[in-house]
C-alpha cells in the first residue's frame, strides 16, 4: 500500500508542474496588444499599397516630362555635307508633307 499511496501522491504534484498557472486579465492584455498591434501593421501596410497603386507608371512620367519640356525646339546639326542637310530646308507642317520628305530621303539614300 505504500507503493500505491506513493502513486497517488506524486501524480497530483506531476499535473500541477505542467500545467502553468494561468492569469487570464494578463492573457486578455496581451491578446489585447497583439490586436492593436496587428491592426496598426495592417493600416500601414494598406497606406503602403495605396500609395504605390497611385504612383504614375514609366510611361505617364515620360509623357508628363516631354510635355512640359515641350517648349523649345531642340539644337539641330547641320553640316555641309552629311545627312543632316536635310535640316536646312522647311519643316513639314502636315502628316502628308512628313511623308513626302521621308519618302524622298529614302529614295535619295540619305
Amino acid at each position: 500500500m505504500a507503493n500505491n499511496e506513493e502513486q497517488t501522491i506524486v501524480e497530483p504534484l506531476e499535473q500541477a508542474a505542467i500545467q502553468p498557472t494561468v492569469d487570464i486579465k494578463a492573457l486578455q492584455k496581451s491578446y489585447s496588444e497583439l490586436q492593436s498591434a496587428f491592426t496598426k501593421k495592417s493600416q500601414a501596410y494598406k497606406e503602403l499599397e495605396q500609395k504605390i497603386n497611385s504612383m504614375p507608371s514609366r510611361e505617364e512620367i515620360i509623357r508628363e516630362y516631354l510635355l512640359q519640356n515641350n517648349t523649345t525646339q531642340p539644337a539641330v546639326m547641320t553640316s555641309s555635307s552629311s545627312a543632316f542637310d536635310f535640316a536646312k530646308e522647311n519643316k513639314p507642317t502636315t502628316l502628308v508633307e512628313a511623308e513626302r520628305l521621308a519618302r524622298e530621303y529614302f529614295k535619295k539614300g540619305v
